[in-house]
């Protein structure tokens, strides 16, 4: 509908699945699908070290909303709580890279990375020539 009122938001969809991958910068708060993927995604908390579940966590944005941050499976992450404040503590740095591996550099300078689980074993990209097929 249009009119006076009317507000209009950008999303980008997966033109596969249907599913939204972007909001842009007017959603602060992720759809529940949005935070169901980031979920399922880091499944704990992405400060190297802790193993909070990630359903006990919060989403967070990596590049803080307000410095421009989007809200998105590109900046969102899993923190618990006491993470998620100590990540907004001066010189802490956060950057979420687009395969979802998350660099943290601390005040002091030291950078540690936390990589997303697989779900499963990655399967080889070409059988070897000594098995044969599973058919």
């Amino acid at each position: 509908t249009t009119g006076a009122g009317t507000v209009l938001r950008r999303m980008i969809t997966d033109p596969l699945s249907g599913q939204v991958l972007d909001l842009g910068r007017e959603r602060y708060r992720p759809t529940a699908g949005l935070g169901e993927f980031v979920r399922v995604r880091d499944r704990e908390c992405r400060r190297p070290g802790c193993h909070r579940v990630a359903q006990a966590c919060d989403l967070d944005h990596a590049v803080p909303w307000q410095h421009g941050g989007h809200t998105d499976a590109t900046d969102l992450v899993d923190l618990c709580r006491r993470d998620h404040r100590l990540k907004d503590e001066p010189g802490w740095i956060y950057h979420l890279d687009p395969d979802g591996t998350l660099t943290v550099t601390t005040p002091t300078g030291q950078r540690y990375d936390s990589v997303p689980p697989p779900l499963h074993e990655p399967r080889p990209a070409v059988p070897p020539d000594d098995v044969p097929p599973p058919f």
